[in-house]
């Protein structure tokens, strides 16, 4: 389901984040995983997505975990 968007290329609604939230097994892991990217979109890595000047970072992390550009899951457990 493609991002609905405004003429500036903001999420105009959030129904695909919710819809995301709702299909997580663990929204704290998609809560990390959404913090991460943030990061790391701050510290100067690419956007899966067209980035303009008045896109927010937390814009652009939860859009590409929304449209699927980003995989996230739980580390596997160690036994000691």
């Amino acid at each position: 389901m493609p991002a609905r968007s405004d003429e500036g290329g903001k999420m105009k609604s959030f129904l695909d984040i919710e819809e995301k939230i709702a299909s997580s097994e663990n929204q704290y892991v998609l809560a990390l995983a959404t913090a991460k990217r943030v990061r790391h979109l701050r510290s100067g890595a690419p956007a899966l997505l067209p980035a303009t000047a008045s896109r927010r970072a937390i814009e652009l992390a939860l859009e590409e975990i929304a449209r699927g550009q980003l995989e996230y899951k739980l580390p596997e457990k160690q036994e000691s």
